[in-house]
Parts: structure tokens; C-alpha cells; sequence
């Protein structure tokens, strides 16, 4: 009966981490599209390790002339994204033997947690702007100089996320028989205090370290920061800890704390993990929100957390005092 549970939920781990790894806007991507005669394809390269050089390649094909130019237009430090007039700019050379491929070469600087943003451009001989090429709806490539990790800490870190996903699943999976009757809830509780524990090691032990090593900063959810790939870690953990303390009395086998909310209203919490946990890996990795938008979000959603939490704590006790 253990091996039912066991086998969805390692398929369901892969299935989620294969979801996050193609979801993520921090691998290179094809992009290809026309804008006024001239067609543009480029694989992106979204990190360059710092100090390192690498080329970015550009494949251009339209009404180039002789004194045509294709030029690579990078945003310069302290630069506003949306002012484009003021990018550094670039020239792109043919590639030797090819037809209509550019290149340019791009040493990064030191790690930071900052975006570089580049489109490029088309000019004619009097350096008028023939076409542009960036995202099809028209905002910049990006571009990060990172550091490297060291091995110990990204399989630490790739670790304990793989395994939170797992236990997540496995409490999901130990839930839904719940909902049927079946009287054994305990696997539930314990599999939601591993999944909680694993994303803790993940995102703090192990993810400041990553942060530091790749990006030069150290955390960034709320209230320290509004990059986006961190504060997906700490939602998933405040939920995984509120899925937890309502198991208390379970989990504890009756020797601390208290069960909060009814036992249907418990496995449904316990098993919403799963939809939590989905709902944020949908969210591609490396994308980024404004300022605004990520703190309102991610203050809202740790009240709602603690007031459901506080809710639950007053209606158990008043329900004990009732019995009393």
C-alpha cells in the first residue's frame, strides 16, 4: 500500500521540477520575429559568469545593405530600463563564412543581484533606426553577471528542494484516502513537517549561501528584498509551517499542542500543500515583479497565513473551554 503513495509521488516530484527547470526565464530561450522587413532569431544568454567573456550571436535577414549596421545596445549601469536612447551601443560583425549571423563579444562584470537589459537595432548609413529586435511584445532581453557555486552547495540546495517537493507530494498522496474515511492521519503530519523542514535547509541554509556565491547578496524575500525566486521559497515555507501547527497535537502524538480546525478541514489544508507548491512553481523562475506588486503580494499572504493560523488557535480553545 506504501508503494501506491510512494510511486505518484516521486513521478509527481519529477513532473514538478521538470515544470519549474523549463518554466524558468533564467534559461537561454529561441526567439525569433519580424519587425518592419528585417527577420531576427537569436538563442538567448541570460548569464555570464563574471569577469568571463562569451558572444552573443544574431542571425538578421531583410534589406541589409553595404553600409547597413546591426548593433548590440546594452543598458548601461545607473541607465532607466524604458530609456532606450541612452543604451551603450555596440556594432555587431558578420560571422565568418555565414550568411546574415552577427556576433558581438560581452565581458561581464562583477556578480550582482541587478538585470542588464539589451535589445538590438538595425541602422542605415546615416545611423537611422531601420528595426529594432527584443521580446516579440517588446521588453529587453536579459542579462546577469553571476558567480560561481560551489558544488557542496548547490547539490545541498537542489537537494533538500527535491526532496520538499517530494514530501509535499507524499502528504498529498496520504491525504486524499483521508478524505475517505480512513482513519490513520499521522503520515499526513509527519510528511508536512518534513516537507516544511527540507524547505527551511533549502532556502536558508543552503539558499543564502547560493545567493551570496551566485549573485553577491544574501536574501531577498521580504522584508529584505523583492526578488521573486526568493519570496516563491518563503510563501511555499510559511504555508508548509501553517500546514504543520495544525497538526501539532498529531504530529506529537498527543504530547504537545493542539489540533486546530475540524479533521476534514485539516487534511484539506494539508493537502492544499500541493496546490501551493504548484501554483508557485508555475510562477517561471527568475521572473521578476515590481517592487509594489511583490510586497503587496507577500505581505497579504503572510497575514491571511497568520490570521487562518490565529483563527484556528482561538476556535480550538474555545472549543476545549466548551468541553470543560
Amino acid at each position: 500500500m506504501k508503494l501506491l503513495k510512494i510511486a505518484p509521488a516521486i513521478l509527481l516530484t519529477f513532473v514538478m521540477l521538470y515544470i519549474a527547470r523549463t518554466n524558468s526565464r533564467g534559461r537561454p530561450e529561441f526567439v525569433s520575429h519580424v519587425n518592419k522587413g528585417f527577420t531576427f532569431e537569436i538563442t538567448t544568454i541570460p548569464k555570464i559568469i563574471e569577469y568571463q567573456s562569451d558572444s552573443i550571436t544574431l542571425r538578421v535577414s531583410g534589406p541589409i545593405g553595404e553600409n547597413t549596421c546591426v548593433w548590440f545596445r546594452l543598458q548601461s549601469p545607473g541607465i532607466d530600463v524604458d530609456n532606450r536612447d541612452v543604451y551603450g551601443r555596440t556594432e555587431m560583425h558578420p560571422l565568418d563564412n555565414t550568411e546574415d549571423w552577427y556576433f558581438t563579444e560581452v565581458t561581464a562584470g562583477a556578480r550582482s543581484g541587478r538585470y542588464h537589459y539589451y535589445f538590438f537595432e538595425v541602422t542605415d548609413s546615416a545611423g537611422r533606426e531601420l528595426a529594432t529586435f527584443a521580446h516579440e511584445d517588446g521588453t529587453p532581453f536579459v542579462l546577469r553577471y553571476i558567480g560561481s557555486v560551489p558544488p557542496v552547495v548547490l547539490a545541498g540546495h537542489l537537494l533538500f528542494i527535491f526532496t520538499t517537493v517530494f514530501f509535499v507530494a507524499m502528504a498529498a498522496a496520504s491525504g486524499l484516502p483521508l478524505l475517505f474515511g480512513n482513519a490513520d492521519d499521522r503520515p499526513m503530519a509527519v510528511y508536512l513537517f518534513w516537507a516544511a523542514v527540507c524547505c527551511f535547509l533549502g532556502s536558508y541554509p543552503f539558499g543564502i549561501p547560493m545567493n551570496h556565491y551566485a549573485f553577491g547578496t544574501l536574501w531577498e524575500g521580504v522584508p529584505f528584498g523583492t526578488d521573486a525566486t526568493d519570496n516563491k521559497a518563503q510563501l511555499l515555507l510559511v504555508y508548509l509551517l501553517f500546514a504543520t501547527l495544525v497538526w501539532l497535537r498529531t504530529l506529537t502524538q498527543g504530547r504537545f499542542g493542539r489540533d486546530l480546525y475540524s479533521a476534514r478541514m485539516r487534511v484539506l489544508i494539508g493537502v492544499g500543500s500541493f496546490v501551493v507548491m504548484l501554483f508557485i512553481y508555475l510562477i517561471p523562475h527568475s521572473i521578476q515583479f515590481s517592487a509594489t506588486l511583490t510586497n503587496s503580494f507577500c505581505y497579504s499572504w503572510i497575514v491571511i497565513i497568520v490570521l487562518l493560523y490565529l483563527i484556528g488557535l482561538l476556535r480550538s480553545k474555545h472549543a476545549d473551554g466548551v468541553a470543560a
